[in-house]
């Protein structure tokens, strides 16, 4: 899958004030489920999902990126979230760089080629030094949202 098929502008937000990994978390689970008219069920659901994966270990990939993701019971695609922080967070990563940029996915439990495939596309993408300087220069949600979606579509 494409970053356009699992990212919307709902799910896409600039310079959020989160102070720490677990805020991070619990922010993440609650944009996504409010996006698709979750209740507090969903939300603390997802929280979870989120935290059991982390300590399988961390998401965070180095350079300032996480890719915290999670499988989850009722979701019938994946679904993305990208967001970037003001200020960045400790996110236990190997080069112990805090995260200022954040991809999340939440995927369904049967879409496991799909899942795989997103993340690698994922990563790749925001592997490039250059991607991640334009990503965090972005301003607004709708900047943030169409450069992800130009990086994409350029490599």
């Amino acid at each position: 899958m494409k970053i356009n098929d699992v990212l919307t502008h709902a799910t896409t937000q600039s310079g959020l004030p989160w102070s720490s990994k677990k805020r991070v978390l619990e922010n993440l689970s609650s944009l996504i489920s409010d996006y698709l008219g979750g209740n507090e069920e969903q939300t603390d659901s997802l929280f979870h999902s989120f935290v059991a994966r982390e300590k399988l270990g961390s998401t965070a990939i180095g350079d300032g990126v996480a890719i915290p993701h999670c499988r989850a019971p009722g979701f019938k695609r994946i679904h993305g979230c990208l967001i970037t922080l003001k200020t960045p967070v400790d996110f236990d990563a190997f080069d112990d760089k805090p995260v200022d940029l954040v991809f999340a996915l939440i995927v369904p439990e049967e879409k496991n080629d799909e899942h795989l495939a997103t993340l690698a596309r994922i990563a790749a993408l925001m592997q490039k030094d250059e991607s991640r300087q334009k990503l965090r220069e972005c301003r607004t949600n709708h900047d943030l949202y169409e450069t992800a979606l130009a990086l994409e579509r350029s490599s």
